[in-house]
């Protein structure tokens, strides 16, 4: 006898399973497309933060990111210390940069934070639009207050939403000002910053030994006249120095040259210090600039 006819196909099993075999075949060659692009895609270049443009995020709000709001300072007018009279009227200046990521608008300004106002309004925005890398100068008119004595105002860049200090320290623009009603009797250093010191050569030693010059910035608190010298130790002598003279308040540079022969004694303290001459009564000697002298580095 003839054996049995195989029974009919099942269609609908034999489609079912001829797409899952399709789909399988596309899914593989999905994959394969997906591993090979991302083989050949390069990851993405993320450049390191850089400190000079790259703002404390205490100094933003939730509108902004990194980098979008950043001030520098730059320089001011009426330096700490300058004398005013009861009630004088005066223009405090303070030059700043924008060093970051977004333009300042109307919406930015100068606001007051702490300590002596000084004036009745409290905020001034800009009038002027400030791009990423240009300065702006925010200025104030103040009235110094009727009692003699020192009086200091903090403020800080306005933004729509907050305020930011200048510099990575987020620092107040600070303005100090001292009230006298004998301004003629007054005179005054009231600082002293030692900003750089040059050797020569920067390295090592030549068959005369090396040499370094120091840098100094003297503040006066208006017009009048100082002598100056410079101290050092541990070797004594003459002291090198001069005179200064102030039309008004403001700030002065001053420098001293010290040499040193190979024979000199290396590796031990040794210190500068500017000390100033006003007066009948006023002899000063500020902070101390301390280095060492070698020939190893």
């Amino acid at each position: 006898p003839s054996p049995p006819a195989p029974p009919p196909p099942d269609v609908a099993a034999v489609a079912t399973a001829a797409a899952a075999t399709v789909e399988a075949r596309f899914t593989q060659q999905a994959l394969e497309q997906i591993a090979t692009q991302a083989a050949l895609t390069p990851p993405p270049q993320i450049s390191p933060p850089n400190p000079d443009i790259a703002p404390p995020t205490a100094a933003l709000n939730y509108e902004y990111a990194p980098g979008c709001v950043y001030a520098l300072f730059v320089n001011e007018t009426v330096l700490d210390g300058t004398l005013f009279e009861p009630g004088a009227t005066f223009v405090k200046t303070w030059r700043i940069k924008n060093a970051g990521s977004c333009k300042w608008d109307s919406r930015f300004g100068l606001t007051f934070i702490s300590g002596e106002q000084m004036t009745e309004q409290s905020t001034f925005p800009l009038t002027t639009t400030v791009y990423p890398g240009q300065e702006v100068d925010l200025s104030v008119t103040l009235t110094a207050p009727a009692v003699n004595g020192t009086y200091r105002g903090e403020w800080r860049l306005a933004l729509p939403v907050g305020s930011s200090g200048v510099g990575l320290a987020d620092e107040n623009l600070s303005v100090e000002i001292e009230v006298t009603n004998r301004p003629d009797r007054e005179f005054a250093v009231t600082k002293v910053v030692y900003t750089a010191i040059v050797r020569e050569p920067r390295k090592g030693c030549t068959d005369k030994g090396a040499a370094y010059t120091f840098y100094a910035d003297v503040t006066a608190n208006g017009p009048g006249d100082l002598v100056y010298e410079w101290n050092r130790s541990p070797d004594d002598g003459v002291f090198e120095g001069g005179k200064l003279h102030f039309e008004e308040a403001g700030t002065k540079q001053v420098s001293f040259r010290w040499s040193f022969q190979l024979a000199a004694v290396q590796n031990i303290d040794r210190w500068v210090a500017l000390r100033t001459y006003y007066g009948s009564v006023y002899d000063v000697v500020w902070d101390r600039y301390i280095f060492y002298f070698t020939c190893d580095t």
